[in-house]
């Protein structure tokens, strides 16, 4: 075994024990201590995060940023990771985004330079765009690391109805159209509803002895095939529809191909789907964004809604609007 081989092993045995004594990893190698002191050093200085305790008790300490062993790539392979990568530069927050930049630097710095060129030459021809959003998202790891430690947040949210203090629990987070999101259950109104990270004040982790809920075979996945969250059937609101070709083809580029989206033969479509009381607002304020392209008939909450904004739009515009333009001309 060359030099190399056993530096790449001994990173490896590292990263499993976390703490150990430079004999314990002579013995396992076979070498002296001496020659694996020298080895470890060479970790050192390679960037792997060591830490020295002297006493009796002492040893190496593995510090919690670790070093992954190197990874063979095809350059196919590297291709897709870098543009993996570079698929998050539209996103104005990431977790991790300071880290994101770095390995992706790293990433391109150490490839071959006719790889490079090749990668040059598809970033004119290849992008994962999604719609650049100004508002900032700075509690994305904290969203993260409670969804996977099952730790309930205190937190100031802004909604319509200003600014609210509840205790949440994160499901986990996603993305769509620019915007964060983490579905969490809330132990105010006792259901899990669905929240926007940039709308968030300020977060901070619950009472240790908070309640918690298990998610333990509930998983993000689960609540975006299910649509919404674990509450009764009978708690949903029926949504019905219309929309013009060019409502089609809009809904389709925000929301991808759905199932129950019924096309008709002149290309207009009917949507006919179950949304959760508490996105009442949200799709309310999408349907009216698409005008006169899409035409709700249900549920009758929306409806009534789209109305008055509707009416307070030819208010704040006045009804003769159009006949004072043509009188001025």
């Amino acid at each position: 075994m060359n030099k190399t081989q056993r530096l790449i092993q001994l990173m490896m045995a590292v990263n499993e024990r976390m703490q150990f004594t430079t004999k314990e990893m002579a013995d396992e190698f076979q070498v002296s201590e001496r020659t694996m002191h020298r080895y470890l050093q060479e970790l050192s200085e390679l960037g792997m995060p060591l830490y020295t305790e002297f006493g009796p008790h002492g040893g190496y300490r593995l510090l919690k940023k670790r070093m992954l062993p190197p990874i063979l790539f095809s350059e196919q392979e590297a291709v897709a990771m870098f543009f993996a990568f570079q698929s998050l530069q539209f996103y104005g927050a990431l977790p991790f985004a300071a880290e994101s930049t770095t390995a992706l630097n790293k990433f391109y710095h150490y490839l071959p330079s006719d790889t490079k060129a090749r990668i040059d030459a598809l970033k004119d021809r290849v992008s994962f765009w999604t719609p650049t959003r100004t508002q900032s998202s700075p509690f994305l790891e904290q969203l993260l690391e409670a969804a996977i430690a099952e730790q309930p947040l205190r937190l100031t949210y802004s909604s319509k109805e200003g600014a609210t203090e509840r205790v949440v629990q994160p499901v986990g987070i996603y993305s769509s159209n620019g915007f964060w999101y983490f579905p969490s259950f809330c132990f105010r109104k006792e259901a899990i509803l669905l929240f926007r990270a940039d709308r968030i004040l300020a977060l901070e982790n619950a009472e240790t002895d908070h309640p918690r809920q298990s998610f333990q075979h509930y998983t993000l996945g689960d609540w975006l095939k299910a649509g919404q969250d674990m509450t009764p059937e009978a708690s949903y609101l029926r949504l019905k529809v219309r929309l013009t070709p060019d409502g089609v083809r809009a809904y389709e580029r925000s929301n991808g191909l759905d199932e129950n989206l019924e096309r008709k033969e002149d290309g207009s479509g009917l949507l006919i789907t179950d949304i959760h009381p508490s996105n009442l607002h949200y799709f309310s304020k999408y349907y009216l964004s698409l005008g006169k392209e899409a035409v709700v008939e249900e549920p009758i909450e929306m409806v009534q809604w789209i109305r008055e904004q509707i009416h307070a739009m030819q208010h704040a515009y006045g009804p003769n609007i159009t006949t004072k333009a043509r009188s001025d001309h």
